[in-house]
């Protein structure tokens, strides 16, 4: 983890300046939501993983993985400002296949860039959340409460999130740090088309006709989806309106996924103590 000094990197000493951590920013939305928080006056440090030097903000090279990279980081943003008003976890990758085609190791790669790094970040930056009385903003998924095939491993990662992030909403709250969820859906960026597929794809011969559904929607994911504007609007009123609620979806029928998952639960819900009273 090493600063990268631009152009607003000189200004070293603790200042009034709300101060946002954004992780993913050499791209998509994380840069998006970086760039609309600096023309907004925020101070911005951004995690990269490539060598970016043009960006409007100060960035870290940062692996969030890397366990000691994200403590080092943690304590560099307390030492610096003393305080953090935002931390927006939004890196993020994408894995698809089937279960059968997954290898281990492969759900284990996705689970530790969407999962374990968020919840290693929030624990990392929480002092200095606490001394700003913060906001952690999670970028979800529609993927965290809906399924679809071919998906289970993402899907995976993103229901972990939102479990662990409905738990520290509860444990931090009484600490005046808050905790939003945003769930975008099928927006236009590159994670899709930058994203991992099963090392062994198609190897069982068994889900050629759901591959070639998976395929073309990344492509169109990537290319044609919905202008990400209104989920960058989304994320950046989270970090700046102390009423945001506390799970956000966004986009085209979003909203009303997360109303038919309710209802589906419900049912579940009346199918099961049915099921039980027949016993």
């Amino acid at each position: 983890m090493s600063p990268n000094r631009n152009l607003y990197s000189s200004r070293m000493s603790k200042n009034t300046a709300s101060v946002v951590l954004v992780t993913g920013t050499s791209s998509g939305l994380g840069r998006a939501v970086a760039e609309r928080l600096v023309e907004l006056g925020w101070e911005v440090i951004g995690t990269v993983r490539g060598n970016e030097t043009e960006l409007p903000f100060e960035t870290v090279h940062c692996d969030v993985t890397d366990d000691e990279a994200v403590a080092r980081l943690g304590q560099y943003v307390f030492e610096r400002w003393g305080r953090l008003d935002a931390l927006v976890n939004n890196a993020g990758i994408s894995l698809t296949g089937p279960m059968e085609e997954l290898d281990p190791k492969e759900v284990r790669s996705i689970l530790d860039v969407n999962l374990v790094a968020p919840m290693a970040l929030a624990r990392a930056c929480l002092p200095a959340l606490r001394a700003a009385s913060g906001v952690i903003i999670q970028i979800s998924s529609v993927a965290g409460y809906s399924s679809s095939e071919l998906f289970g491993a993402y899907q995976a990662s993103k229901f972990g999130l939102e479990g662990a992030s409905e738990a520290l909403q509860e444990e931090v709250s009484g600490q005046n740090v808050r905790v939003v969820l945003i769930e975008p859906g099928a927006f236009r960026t590159e994670i899709a088309v930058k994203g991992i597929q099963a090392g062994a794809k198609g190897s069982t011969g068994l889900y050629e006709s759901s591959w070639v559904e998976v395929d073309a929607w990344l492509q169109w994911h990537a290319t044609a989806g919905p202008n990400p504007a209104e989920c960058v609007a989304a994320i950046v009123g989270a970090v700046t309106l102390r009423d945001a609620p506390f799970r956000i979806p966004v986009g085209e029928d979003i909203c009303e996924e997360l109303r038919r998952k309710g209802g589906e639960m419900i049912a579940q819900a009346d199918a099961a103590e049915a099921f039980l009273l027949s016993l």
